[in-house]
């Protein structure tokens, strides 16, 4: 079995659940999945997590975004995409660029969103899209995301193009039907390309038609211990991988080493002294705690270990 992280450049006109049935296909097994859906009309990283990868996707999905995305003005639609069935029209919607800007503004920092139907979130145990498929419409609770940056990149009125760094969560399209509703013309999502997904970036990323079969996907394949990168890794002594590997803590005393300094509760690579990845922990103490502790008392929660390690690759 084929373990490991897969950037994705999805192509427009697919699921993320195609790419991840043509994955499967190409390296015939089961145990792949995404993190973190694109839309068909969407392109750009989509993360692909395999095998023993898999238990990771909920770090990938938890990682900031930067979205390249196109706001058409003058319209809104069932879907707050360019795709869906137009509501409303305004004919030559052309907001200039200093009320846009400071339309714009009030987007930036901690925000509030009510999730459109057509997404993934669940309403008393039911999919919004699969309700929004029935004709059914129900009110949602809005959710609090932040926008990190939002940067304006061309205006060829109707159609704005824009740069957004987000929070996990963040619903793009909403960003644009929003940002529509403030100036007053309406606006829809007509474009969009994930560049970035956490450290995983577009220009990185690999054309799924490329990966026809399991020799051509190994050789894309990255080991979750470069993706996870911004987690401090310490090094444990060699005695202590069995202890870790039946879901022991690890006791101060078998810490050899960590690349920097961290809090408590922070999460971390546990690796080897051959540099394999054994898994992720959490921190009971802070570094300079664990430094001062004696060498019996436990220091780290296992929360992800792998009984085949990875080894770090580009």
């Amino acid at each position: 079995m084929q373990s490991g992280i897969l950037n994705i450049d999805k192509p427009k006109g697919l699921t993320s659940h195609d790419v991840v049935d043509l994955i499967r296909r190409a390296t015939r097994q089961r145990q792949v999945g995404h993190a973190g859906t694109l839309d068909p009309i969407a392109t750009g990283v989509l993360p692909l997590c395999l095998g023993n990868a898999t238990k990771l996707s909920e770090f990938l999905t938890a990682e900031e975004k930067e979205y390249r995305l196109v706001c058409r003005f003058g319209l809104e639609t069932d879907t707050q995409d360019i795709t869906g069935e137009v509501l409303k029209q305004v004919e030559g919607a052309d907001p200039g660029l200093e009320q846009i800007e400071q339309a714009l503004e009030n987007f930036r920092g901690e925000i509030q969103q009510i999730p459109p139907m057509v997404s993934a979130k669940r309403h008393q145990g039911k999919r919004l899209y699969d309700l929004a498929r029935q004709g059914i419409e129900v009110e949602r609770e809005p959710i609090q995301v932040r926008i990190h940056e939002i940067e304006i990149l061309g205006y060829n009125a109707p159609d704005l193009e824009i740069r957004v760094l987000c929070s996990k969560g963040t619903y793009v399209r909403t960003l644009c039907h929003d940002i529509g509703r403030m100036l007053g013309c309406g606006a829809v999502m007509a474009g969009l390309v994930r560049t970035k997904c956490g450290d995983m970036k577009v220009e990185e990323s690999v054309d799924v038609a490329c990966l026809k079969d399991p020799a051509s996907v190994q050789q894309h394949l990255l080991s979750p211990d470069v993706v996870l990168v911004k987690f401090p890794a310490v090094v444990i002594q060699d005695m202590e991988i069995r202890s870790w590997m039946t879901g022991r803590s690890i006791r101060s005393g078998a810490i050899l080493s960590a690349t920097s300094e961290y809090p408590r509760d922070a999460m971390l690579r546990i690796k080897s002294r051959d540099g394999r990845l054994v898994g992720l922990g959490k921190s009971l103490f802070d570094s300079s705690q664990i430094a001062r502790l004696g060498g019996d008392l436990e220091v780290l929660k296992p929360v992800r270990v792998f009984p085949q390690p990875f080894a770090a690759k580009p």
